[in-house]
């Protein structure tokens, strides 16, 4: 299989391509007119579903997808562009199981920053969900990666959009940042992490060799977060390991889902700026108030978990 790419630099990833087509994990989307319709009603059914909580099947239901909700779900109220128009940087796939297509996928011809394979357009057709698809999918892409000495995936989704960010949680893959939207990765290197969180009090670990590395404790006090971290946690900050760089971030993410504060102090809440891409919890606090004023100025259900202490301002009115 041909994949475009940019170069040398490309062609690991056009063979991760290639091995993920062989095992029938993707396959090509044609440029067939009718297929290329699909794959786009699907993607439009994505943001149907994150942004309004409707489920509209696009095997079944596309012309009503393009007619009613396509104004709707689009932020500028455009139609949907060919997946194939930006083959050269990715790739449209169908995902499939067993022979069958049961969603789509994209992947990344090349790397952008850290040589990580992108995932996006990550979308399960409704009859297929619940066997498991999307996580086998993404774990066996990353085993691929990895043995052609990609270090690991990304994939991004948008914070309102729970049940994915959800998803991504459950597979423990780590948080590497918020500048535009929640980054999730798995990369060589990292270790599995563990969360624990109770109705007020939450813990964040690694396992390593098999052993449980205590590193952050935090606890919902009204509208502040109690935030203590190990001398484990401190240790990690001196060793060449993303832990410490990643673990707040991951861990503030994990307690945003489930309603804690995410304020520490008065004088953290002023320096909240300094995280506004990635770390620390007050840094996703500022990113999540954008996120939702955003998604709301353009008449998205915004269906999140309430975090004590935001404001919940409009965009205009954040600074």
């Amino acid at each position: 299989m041909s994949v475009p790419g940019d170069g040398d630099a490309d062609r690991p990833m056009c063979a991760i391509h290639a091995a993920l087509v062989a095992d029938g994990v993707i396959a090509p989307l044609p440029m067939e007119d009718a297929q290329t319709r699909l794959w786009m009603d699907c993607e439009l059914a994505s943001l149907v579903e994150n942004r309004f909580f409707a489920r509209v099947d696009p095997a079944a239901r596309g012309a009503e997808l393009r007619s009613v909700w396509e104004p709707r779900a689009t932020r500028d109220g455009a139609q949907l562009g060919t997946p194939h128009a930006g083959a050269r940087y990715v790739v449209p796939y169908w995902l499939t199981q067993g022979g069958s297509r049961v969603g789509t996928v994209a992947l990344s011809t090349g790397a952008r920053g850290e040589r990580l394979m992108e995932v996006s357009s990550l979308y399960v057709l409704p009859a297929h969900r619940g066997r498991g698809v999307a996580g086998v999918a993404l774990r066996r892409a990353d085993a691929v990666a990895r043995a052609h000495g990609v270090p690991g995936l990304r994939v991004q989704t948008c914070w309102a959009w729970q049940p994915a960010v959800r998803f991504y949680l459950g597979l423990r893959m780590w948080v590497a940042g918020w500048a535009d939207a929640l980054v999730f990765t798995w990369r060589r290197g990292l270790p599995a992490y563990d969360v624990e969180i109770g109705e007020r009090e939450a813990t964040f670990g690694v396992v390593v060799d098999g052993r449980r590395e205590h590193l952050i404790r935090a606890s919902a006090e009204g509208d502040r977060l109690g935030w203590v971290e190990s001398p484990r946690m401190e240790a990690y900050r001196g060793e060449p390991s993303d832990v410490a760089c990643l673990g707040p971030g991951t861990f503030a993410v994990a307690l945003a889902t489930r309603g804690f504060p995410l304020v520490r102090s008065e004088g953290r809440w002023r320096a909240r700026h300094s995280a506004s891409h990635l770390g620390e919890p007050e840094g996703l606090a500022h990113k999540i108030e954008l996120f939702e004023a955003v998604d709301r100025s353009f008449g998205f259900d915004v269906r999140t978990p309430r975090i004590p202490g935001l404001l919940y301002r409009a965009y205009e009115d954040i600074d």
